[in-house]
């Protein structure tokens, strides 16, 4: 008897299983049917000839200097900082370019040690009192740029990707102010002057002076305080600070959104001076100064930047509309009845009923008055018990017929094993309370922790089984309903 009480438990907690799984779930209909609205009356479409207003980008980086007076380490990553305000706007017919109006402040330094230990090895001016004044080639000057530029951005043979590459040729004013760095500050011989040695060191005193025994090497300080532009050390007369430049950006934008860009580039800039860093071909020639290029002077922009579109039309517009366009709506899908029982096959839960068989309004599926799961049109034995085991005609097995099919304890083949429920599991629905047990239920809650675990309800089963339990059939599968809507 035990092997046959575990083969009936077996069967009766796959049917409760099977069950549940199979009960369809009103909400999730619900919630299918809401997504199905939504979709045919919200649309998504673009805009048609959207207007386009201008683009404010504010930017950063570093300006690094290509002229007679260099760093000894010179490259596009390392320089002075800079700050940059643009404006841009689109034009064309296919929108691909771009004018843009921009604004940059920053600074430029360099100091070439070779050029200036060189400088102090040729006669030096002098000043007013006639003492000799010790060049140097370090320079720093503060940079105001203002200029526009036309952009053609390569966006559309990429169609699809938010890497967009992009091209710039521009003009632009730009004023200078070169500063020189002679005096060292705190120095105690009477010039305060830097002195370059041939072994490559900067000292306090000359290399050829009575106190080159007393030198020690030194560092630049940051005051730049010689107004090179009108210092007229060569001779030359002052010159302007102001000239014309050619910047040429090249880089890409990387698209966070419609509105909003990163964007890293590169703005190369030709000037029409060679005065920035106070030094050129003629100055060379008139203190017999090695001249290192014959070209103007060049700067380089390498910046990141933050485009942000506040004020254009958007690409594309949600519409919400209150009705759905007729045109637009699928009757055929939206009631279509496959097995024309007068339910639609969006509401209908058993979607292959045969022709001519009546059917529940809100369901589709055929009635079972008898509740023993077996449909009227198939079940050959109306009015069954409650709880009463039936065969898949609906016809309900004696107590033999039961005891016979648990007798046969040869193993047999999975495919021949035939599911029966014991009652109506599968389209029963029950209502309770989340969180809260039913009284009758309590007890099966052995733990008192206000929740029937799967182990407990196992239990319970047993227990029924064994015949130790006062649960009915019809509560044990209410029990199974409640497990798993709790």
């Amino acid at each position: 008897m035990a092997k046959t009480h575990f083969i009936y438990k077996l069967l009766i907690c796959t049917s409760l299983l099977v069950a549940t799984v199979l009960v369809p779930s009103k909400q999730g209909f619900a919630q299918d049917d809401e997504e199905y609205y939504k979709s045919i009356l919200d649309t998504v479409v673009e805009v048609v000839d959207p207007v386009y207003k201008p683009v404010i980008s504010l930017g950063t980086g570093v300006m690094s200097f290509w002229g007679d007076v260099q760093n000894r380490v010179n490259s596009p990553l390392t320089g002075n900082y800079a700050f940059k305000v643009n404006g841009s706007a689109l034009f064309g017919n296919k929108r691909n370019f771009k004018f843009n109006a921009f604004a940059l402040y920053g600074s430029i330094s360099g100091h070439n040690f070779e050029l200036s230990r060189q400088m102090q090895q040729q006669p030096l001016p002098l000043d007013e009192d006639g003492n000799p004044i010790y060049l140097n080639s370090s320079f720093k000057t503060e940079v105001i740029q203002i200029g526009t530029s036309i952009e053609y951005g390569f966006g559309h043979l990429i169609k699809g990707k938010r890497f967009r590459p992009f091209i710039a040729v521009g003009i632009s004013t730009m004023f200078f102010s070169p500063k020189g760095n002679f005096e060292l500050d705190g120095s105690p011989n009477p010039g305060n002057f830097y002195y370059f040695w041939t072994d490559g060191t900067m000292r306090n005193y000359s290399e050829t002076g009575p106190d080159a025994g007393i030198a020690v090497p030194v560092r630049f300080d940051k005051e730049y305080e010689t107004d090179l532009s009108n210092a007229n050390l060569f001779d030359l007369g002052s010159y302007s600070q102001r000239t014309f430049t050619i910047p040429v950006d090249i880089g890409f934008d990387f698209y966070l959104s419609d509105r909003v860009i990163f964007r890293i580039g590169t703005s190369v800039n030709y000037t029409f001076t060679d005065m920035i860093d106070n030094y050129s071909s003629k100055v060379a020639k008139a203190m017999n100064y090695p001249k290192k290029n014959d070209y103007n002077d060049i700067f380089a922009f390498n910046y990141i930047s933050l485009n942000l579109d506040l004020f254009s039309d958007p690409k594309s517009l949600l519409v919400e509309r209150l009705f759905a366009d007729a045109g637009e709506f699928d009757y055929d899908v939206f009631f279509a009845d496959e097995d024309q029982d007068g339910i639609f096959d969006r509401f209908d839960q058993c979607p292959n009923t045969p022709p001519g068989v009546e059917v529940n309004d809100s369901t589709g599926c055929p009635f079972d008055t008898d509740n023993d799961g077996i449909y009227d049109y198939m079940d050959i034995e109306a009015g069954t018990p409650e709880g009463a085991t039936v065969d898949e005609q609906g016809a309900q097995l004696s107590t033999d017929a039961l005891s016979a099919m648990f007798d046969n304890v040869n193993a047999v083949s999975r495919k021949e094993i035939r599911l029966i429920p014991l009652a109506n599991i599968w389209t029963a629905t029950r209502t309770f309370t989340p969180g809260i047990i039913p009284d009758k239920f309590r007890k099966v809650d052995s733990d008192a922790d206000g929740y029937i675990s799967f182990q407990e309800l196992l239990k319970t089963i047993d227990d029924y089984f064994d015949e130790k339990s006062t649960f009915k059939p019809e509560e044990i599968y209410e029990l199974n309903d409640y497990f798993f809507t709790q």
